[in-house]
Order: C-alpha cells, then sequence, then structure tokens
C-alpha cells in the first residue's frame, strides 16, 4: 500500500508544472556539473601531463648535462693520467742519468784516492828507499875506500 500511495504523490508531482520545471532545472544542473567535471578532469589531465613532459625534459637536459660533465671529468682525468706518468717517466731517467753520474763521479774520486794513497806509499817508501840507498852506497863506497886502502897497505908491504 505504502508504495501504491507513493506512485500517487509521484503522479501529481509530475503533473504539476512547477515540479517539472524544478525537475528540468536539476537535470539542466547535473548535465553542467558533469561537463564542468569532464572539462576540469581533461584540464588536470592535461596539465599533469604537461607536468610530467616538463619533468621528463629537464631529466633529459640533466642526464646530457651529466654525459657531458662525465665525458669532460673522464678526459682531464686521462689527461692528468699521462702527464703524471710523463713526469714520472721524466724523473725516472733523470735519477739514472744522476746515477750514472754519481757513478762516474764515484770512480773518479776512487781513482784520485787511490793514486793518492798509492802516491803516498810510493813516497814513502822511495823516501824511505833513499836514504838507505845513499847509506848503503857511501857504506859501498867507504867499504871499497876499506879494500883499497888495505890492497894499498898490503902492497906496500
Amino acid at each position: 500500500m505504502a508504495t501504491a500511495a507513493f506512485q500517487k504523490i509521484l503522479e501529481n508531482l509530475s503533473g504539476n508544472k512547477n515540479v517539472q520545471n524544478l525537475l528540468e532545472s536539476f537535470q539542466k544542473l547535473s548535465d553542467e556539473i558533469k561537463k564542468k567535471e569532464s572539462e576540469l578532469k581533461g584540464r588536470f589531465d592535461q596539465e599533469k601531463e604537461d607536468k610530467i613532459e616538463l619533468a621528463w625534459k629537464k631529466y633529459q637536459e640533466i642526464v646530457k648535462v651529466l654525459s657531458t660533465s662525465e665525458a669532460k671529468l673522464e678526459k682531464e682525468v686521462n689527461s692528468t693520467i699521462s702527464k703524471i706518468k710523463k713526469s714520472a717517466d721524466d724523473l725516472e731517467k733523470n735519477i739514472q742519468a744522476y746515477k750514472k753520474k754519481a757513478i762516474v763521479q764515484k770512480t773518479k774520486l776512487e781513482k784520485s784516492l787511490f793514486k793518492k794513497q798509492t802516491t803516498k806509499k810510493a813516497s814513502s817508501k822511495k823516501a824511505a828507499a833513499k836514504p838507505a840507498a845513499t847509506t848503503k852506497k857511501k857504506a859501498t863506497v867507504k867499504k871499497a875506500a876499506v879494500k883499497k886502502t888495505t890492497k894499498k897497505v898490503s902492497k906496500k908491504k
């Protein structure tokens, strides 16, 4: 029964022009709201897409800048490494040259010291030998003189 009464009220209200105008207004408002909703959704979707695209472009730019920076850095590192290697090679060559010079200098010093030592030894031997030789000669000369005198003495007799 309640449903029959409810249907009767609806028929009475549907027949009323003001109620029909009100329902049409509600329908128009509902359609406008749906239209605005789809516009806003489209606009938000478009804005979202634009922001995503902008973010993607910025990301691509950053990646590009990082790649170029990385390449430059790698080039600088390689350049620096090659300079260091060249310097190390030059230093090693210089060290070898100085080592050879030091060895030559050491050899010269050793030779000069050896010569001085042998010269001192030889001169001291010669100095020691010369007086002995001189004394030998004098002694030999004296012996010879003594012999001569002995011979003379023996001849005289």
